[in-house]
């Protein structure tokens, strides 16, 4: 690989962009790419359920712009629908604190996500290769799992009482499928060097892989997406998925 350079925060995602990279694939596709991996080893850090923005520069072609691609709040969702549940403001100013920590971990605490719209207007627009083809690096780890980092296990486990939000390890025993993913059969979260594999995400990338962006949005990936959500109490329905 030439005339390249790939940050991101673990290796296995700098690894997926930079095989692109060599492959021949462009800087758009190995980004791509770097993403989805990224999602599979660090979740709560990054994934298909989550939201960000991409710069691209591309002067040959004459491309300068900002991809924003945010989550939004439900169509549901009104101003003053939480007003009588705040709390206040986390000490780092980084969180509004609800009753029973309802912004911060359950199925009310979530936005319509944006990242996969995101990837593929990006892939599609200015990226060389396939949609199935950049996801691929993807599923294989998400099938194979990863070693748990000190980082990784330093946040799932940090005590966060002191600024009134909740515990990274509450969130994660949030439902069954979580803490069968990131704690041990004795209950405890798993630790480093324990490895962390996800056959769920994969089966779900490999869905998303063949069927493309439209399943996530409108098709049955947004159907039982949004039935998970009206079973919890969520606000995330089909038509927030299909307007996004």
């Amino acid at each position: 690989m030439k005339n390249g350079m790939i940050v991101c925060p673990q290796p296995e995602a700098a690894e997926a962009g930079a095989a692109v990279l060599e492959r021949g694939g462009n800087a758009v596709d190995a980004a791509i790419a770097c993403a989805f991996m990224q999602g599979v080893v660090d979740p709560l850090m990054s994934g298909i359920g989550g939201f960000g923005s991409m710069q691209l520069y591309m002067p040959g072609r004459g491309v300068h712009q900002i991809v924003e691609f945010y989550a939004k709040a439900s169509l549901s969702a009104t101003p003053e629908m939480w007003a009588d549940k705040l709390l206040g403001q986390s000490r780092d100013g980084f969180a509004f604190l609800l009753e029973g920590g309802i912004s911060e971990f359950g199925h009310l605490a979530v936005c319509t996500p944006g990242s996969v719209k995101g990837y593929d207007y990006a892939l599609s627009r200015f990226g060389t290769m396939d949609w199935a083809d950049v996801i691929a690096p993807a599923i294989a780890q998400a099938r194979s799992g990863v070693l748990v980092r000190p980082h990784m296990h330093w946040f799932w486990s940090q005590d966060q009482k002191g600024s009134g939000q909740v515990n990274t390890a509450d969130k994660l025993r949030y439902s069954e499928t979580s803490k069968s993913l990131y704690f041990r059969p004795d209950g405890s979260l798993k630790r480093v060097g324990d490895l962390l594999a996800n056959p769920d995400m994969a089966n779900t990338l490999e869905r998303l892989a063949k069927g493309g962006a439209e399943l996530f949005y409108k098709g049955e990936l947004a159907e039982e997406i949004a039935a998970d959500f009206a079973a919890h109490g969520g606000l995330i329905s089909r038509e927030d998925l299909a307007a996004y």
